[in-house]
């Protein structure tokens, strides 16, 4: 027998459907978000908000260190070599944008986050 739903009737084959989380159940709709745009000019950059950040999205980069802390603590420089990327793995507290070889090359991309 179907169950209701949208006004159509949905078949399936009798089966069990068995769900199980521990945590949270992250979704990709976030309440807060901000971009970003350094010129180079003075780094290193920090992306530090009250919100953790989610989603990461690099829109341009020169060759550029991305250190990433994780709300877990965890550190680690993510290099970015004249790239762009998105990013959603991480669950970022804080992100500092380094230049190792004085290119004053620009940042630019934002972010999303709860």
């Amino acid at each position: 027998m179907g169950v209701e739903q949208f006004s159509q009737e949905v078949r399936g084959s009798g089966g069990i459907l068995a769900t199980s989380t521990q945590g949270t159940v992250e979704t990709d709709n976030y309440a807060h978000g901000d971009a970003f745009d350094f010129d180079g000019s003075a780094y290193p950059y920090t992306l530090n908000p009250a919100e953790t950040i989610q989603e990461l999205v690099i829109t341009t980069s020169g060759n550029v260190i991305a250190r990433i802390t994780t709300t877990g603590g965890d550190t680690f420089d993510l290099p970015l070599a004249s790239g762009a990327g998105s990013f959603d793995k991480w669950e970022i507290d804080s992100l500092e944008f380094r230049d190792p070889n004085g290119t004053t090359s620009r940042i630019a991309g934002g972010w999303a986050g709860e």
